[in-house]
């Protein structure tokens, strides 16, 4: 993630993301390359937060090290359970045994400023009960600073996407008690729900993701990596030979490219703002769209009451705020008042 007026600076890089896929699978000599054909040429001095993503059955201590010794200040795990049926359920090799042990690794707080953990919840057959063991297990560790809980989303091309209609998920109601439990567990444990998916102690919220919701500009590198620099974002192809061919003859890898209107960044903002405990700069939201977010006597005005009466919103003078309640239904506000 970078601040930029327009072509990309180097220098002004603040912050560094490495995940899609694993990027734990790398050996420490493929790192240690990465390393030294493409961090050792940037300019540490104003990165605030470097992450770089973990799968328990992929991770060392000898690649923590690495990965400190290169600069990198922040961890997060791939954990998804500690209930080892449901971590087979979702086709992961590692167990709950294995995960916890690493996050309990007294180490990794010598080495980096915050370790984080995400987990899915609402998986075939899961309970609230075992989504408890499992929330009890991860905020029993003190160095554990924060928690990403995703709801188990489907695609149709996946696995689970080819049985869909016959997965023994949790209902609805299930799922909203899951997701109260776990705001009410990382509450006591002194987390706060910072965006609808995210849980950190003060002071260790993910800047990079913040960025990503306050659509600041970022560069993406690699197969599949999507770039945004406003009005304008695209993206790489998705195979990575195509990448790697693309690259090795001086040919931009951009698989798609678009320029965002005025009305699509409106509804961007609004999207993205409904879902973080920010809200929406109305400010803002004027300077770029040069409408009110809501006008006076407007049917999304109307909608917006009715969305703050039923305690899914709070509206201030300056900003439009969603409650942790509002959250669970932010798509659904979005398209009230986008």
């Amino acid at each position: 993630m970078y601040e930029s007026t327009g072509m990309f600076d180097v220098k002004s890089i603040d912050t560094i993301y490495i995940g899609g896929g694993t990027p734990s699978l790398l050996s420490i000599d493929m790192w240690n390359r990465l390393d030294d054909e493409l961090f050792s040429r940037i300019d540490k001095t104003g990165i605030k937060e470097w992450s770089i993503e973990c799968n328990p059955e992929s991770f060392s201590i000898d690649k923590a090290k690495a990965y400190s010794k290169s600069g990198v200040t922040r961890l997060t795990f791939g954990v998804q359970s500690l209930n080892d049926r449901e971590l087979s359920v979702c086709g992961r090799i590692h167990n709950s045994d294995q995960a916890i042990n690493i996050l309990r690794d007294e180490r990794l707080s010598t080495m980096f400023n915050s370790i984080g953990v995400d987990i899915i919840y609402g998986l075939p057959d899961q309970i609230v009960d075992t989504l408890n063991d499992t929330l009890s297990s991860i905020l029993s560790v003190p160095q554990i600073k924060h928690l990403s809980a995703y709801e188990l989303t489907i695609a149709d091309d996946t696995p689970f996407g080819k049985h869909n209609k016959t997965l023994p998920r949790p209902d609805d109601d299930t799922i909203a008690e899951m997701y109260e439990l776990i705001g009410k567990r990382c509450y006591e444990r002194g987390m706060r729900q910072y965006e609808v998916s995210n849980y950190a102690i003060e002071g260790y919220e993910s800047i990079h993701n913040k960025a990503y919701w306050s659509r600041k500009p970022y560069i993406g590198l690699g197969a599949s990596a999507h770039s945004y620099i406003h009005p304008k974002r695209w993206g790489n192809v998705c195979d990575a030979d195509q990448y790697i061919s693309l690259i090795s003859s001086n040919k931009r890898p951009v698989e798609f490219e678009e320029i965002l209107t005025n009305k699509e960044s409106a509804g961007e903002m609004i999207f993205l703002g409904l879902r973080n405990a920010d809200g929406i700069d109305k400010r803002e939201f004027e300077e770029l769209t040069g409408n009110r977010l809501c006008g006076a006597g407007s049917e999304n005005e109307t909608r917006l009451r009715e969305y703050v009466d039923a305690g899914l919103l709070i509206d201030t003078k300056e900003r439009l705020i969603p409650t942790s309640k509002g959250m669970l239904f932010a798509d659904m506000m979005a398209l009230g008042i986008g």
